[in-house]
């Protein structure tokens, strides 16, 4: 399974640095999923797949303490949703900085929707059943070609 919209983003805040300046040090970022919903789906995907669900849920990424401006980390937040944001999630965001006692701020992002889509693969033994087929957690069957012999004959005409 892949990592979640919020601990990504997350990681992209962590890692953004502006006029060679991080946002904050990596210990000082924390982020979770409040009020998560789950909407079953059951949709066949990619031949042996299934779209079992979609997990929406309330994202937020606190930074404590933070020196960079709410701005600065609200236009990488922005940016990041809409270079990467689904077509369920809030494009949106909510933020809040309150000052603390030694003058830096403890910021508080909150992405209102963000939505996950559970998918998983047929297997013989897998832990869920649906109609009598088991599925599990993988990699969809989708087969790449690393690399290929072309075999052909030219006519001169």
């Amino acid at each position: 399974m892949s990592q979640s919209k919020i601990a990504m983003l997350k990681q992209h805040l962590v890692s953004a640095v502006y006029q060679g300046h991080k946002l904050a040090l990596d210990t000082q970022f924390d982020s979770w999923i409040e009020g998560g919903r789950i909407e079953p789906c059951s949709k066949t995907i990619n031949g042996n797949g299934l779209l079992a669900a979609r997990f929406y849920y309330s994202g937020v990424i606190s930074i404590n303490p933070c020196s960079a401006p709410a701005a600065l980390i609200c236009a990488f937040a922005s940016f990041w949703l809409q270079n990467n944001g689904g077509k369920y999630d809030s494009r949106d965001l909510e933020f809040s900085a309150d000052v603390n006692d030694d003058n830096s701020n403890e910021v508080e992002l909150m992405i209102e929707q963000l939505c996950e889509e559970i998918e998983l693969v047929q297997t013989e033994n897998g832990p869920f059943e649906l109609d009598g087929i088991r599925y599990d957690f993988g990699e969809q069957s989708v087969w790449i070609a690393e690399e290929f012999t072309l075999l052909g004959q030219i006519s001169r005409a």
